[in-house]
């Protein structure tokens, strides 16, 4: 055997192997988030699976030691099981992080890093131990049993029959109703939620929340409503820290000569066709069974797109837990005729989906839920990235509309926003603007906006503003 054959075989036996190791092991969650690093929550517990049918073993991981410690619930890593990384970091300063942990395994020649992420609200000026699994005796740190007790203001005395509601990624994940002793107790998985607390004669209580075992308990206080109404009334308990970016409307020098090109669905006519032909009451008929809500014979196919703000300003404040759930109630309630296109902007501009019938609706809202927030804002090149999704999918006598999702904090950039909006409303796509919980001072520019380019300013401060506005909105612009 020559040596140039006998180094083929080698090369060959090599890849081999390599290819029967690639992939085995497995970061359930990646990147992943911290939520609020404060005095009860500054670690994490990372699972990763061994999808092989081999042994592996972890080596190390190259941290920084001032900044980081790392426990293991075990490092050998059986096949087809899973282990536990707990990771505590030690902040120096406050505001988003993103660090990577790269992690040697025997599997593999190179290492293989875990992404992390988060939001320090809270820095320690001393150093805290982090737990290892064997003080806890566990190793399993997904799931845990977590006890909320809500409680009167005022008396602090227990509250029964309160309804605490515990949103995840805008969709309900527990529904928890306290006993007399003013508890309630359920099994959940870690994680950030939104807390929607509610009893009949009290305000309504809404705040986010990181929860794990090291906080697996948490007291609510409900006030009395003073009008002993049963409506829904928001108490904020968070201060923004972001920095306010204000609309500037201002004269561009030179005329945007980019022409955005309508292109008018062809099937969408033929449909439109059918409908004429089919008699009055047999569109009434079936129709009605079939979108009792959003009947075709009463409301115009809609082509709807996001621009979604996923700044920071966004991430823990609860506002994208707000949003989602209002898209999500809105992508329930749309038909087959029905567009959603999704286009988001922070440091720079994404469409996080392509034009997709609402007839996916298991997949738009899967996209919907894998939202996530970072970065700054810079928003005039998102609306204009809207403009071209919305103008290539046009209906011809649709309800062709943008909507806008921000809090506030709008970044125009060299973009003359109203001026583009004034423009292209001519062209039959209007604007509309979310405000999720933005300051009062921002209304007046979200406002123009959403009069520059024709459409309605709608404002969500509560989980009950979310399951309707949105709703309301697009109902009343593809009205007949």
């Amino acid at each position: 055997m020559t040596a140039f054959v006998k180094q083929l075989f080698i090369t060959s036996i090599l890849l081999l192997f390599a290819q029967t190791i690639v992939g085995q092991i497995k970061f359930l969650k990646q990147p992943y988030d911290y939520g609020l690093i404060n005095s009860n929550n500054q670690y994490v517990d990372i699972p990763i699976k061994n999808t092989g049918d081999k042994k592996v073993f972890i080596f190390r991981a190259d941290v920084d030691a001032k900044k980081f410690q790392v426990h293991y619930s075990s490092k050998t890593i059986l096949p087809d099981s899973t282990i536990y990384v707990r990771v505590m970091y030690q902040p120096t300063k406050k505001g988003g992080f993103s660090e990577k942990i790269p992690i040697h395994f025997s599997c593999y020649n190179e290492p293989k890093s875990i992404k992390i992420t988060g939001f320090v609200e809270e820095v320690k000026s001393s150093r805290i131990a982090c737990p290892s699994f064997s003080q806890e005796n566990r190793t399993d740190a997904i799931a845990f049993q977590f006890t909320v007790k809500v409680i009167d203001h005022e008396t602090k005395e227990p509250i029964d029959n309160a309804q605490v509601l515990m949103v995840k990624n805008g969709l309900e994940a527990y529904n928890l109703q306290t006993k007399r002793n003013g508890t309630a107790t359920k099994k959940v998985d870690l994680g950030f939620y939104y807390f929607v607390t509610s009893k009949a004669g009290y305000i309504t209580e809404e705040f986010p929340k990181y929860i794990n075992k090291k906080s697996d308990y948490l007291v609510i206080e409900l006030s009395k409503d003073p009008n002993n109404k049963e409506e829904d009334v928001l108490v904020v308990t968070t201060e923004e820290t972001t920095t306010q970016e204000i609309i500037k409307e201002e004269e561009i020098e030179q005329e945007d000569t980019e022409e955005i090109v309508l292109v008018v669905d062809e099937n969408l006519e033929e449909q439109e066709e059918e409908l004429k032909e089919t008699p009055k009451e047999a569109v009434k008929t079936t129709t009605a069974e079939k979108y009792p809500d959003l009947p075709l014979s009463k409301y115009k196919p809609n082509n709807i797109v996001f621009l979604i703000d996923i700044s920071a300003s966004m991430k823990y404040t609860g506002k994208l837990d707000l949003l989602k759930a209002s898209m999500i109630e809105m992508t329930k309630l749309l038909r087959a005729v029905d567009n959603i296109t999704i286009v988001t902007y922070a440091s720079s501009t994404k469409i996080a989906m392509e034009t997709t019938s609402a007839n996916n609706k298991d997949s738009i809202i899967s996209t919907i839920e894998g939202l996530t927030a970072g970065g700054m804002t810079a928003g005039g090149k998102g609306l204009k990235m809207a403009y071209s999704k919305a103008c290539e999918a046009f209906i011809a006598h649709g309800n062709n509309e943008i909507i806008m999702a921000t809090d506030g904090d709008f970044n125009s950039g060299k973009e003359n926003v109203n001026k583009l909006a004034k423009k292209y409303k001519d062209k039959g796509v209007k604007v509309s603007v979310i405000g999720i919980k933005n300051r009062a001072h921002n209304e007046e520019n979200m406002k123009k906006l959403s009069t520059s380019g024709g459409g309605n300013y709608l404002k969500i401060d509560t989980f009950e503003d979310a399951k309707k506005r949105l709703v309301e909105e697009v109902k009343s612009s593809s009205k007949l």
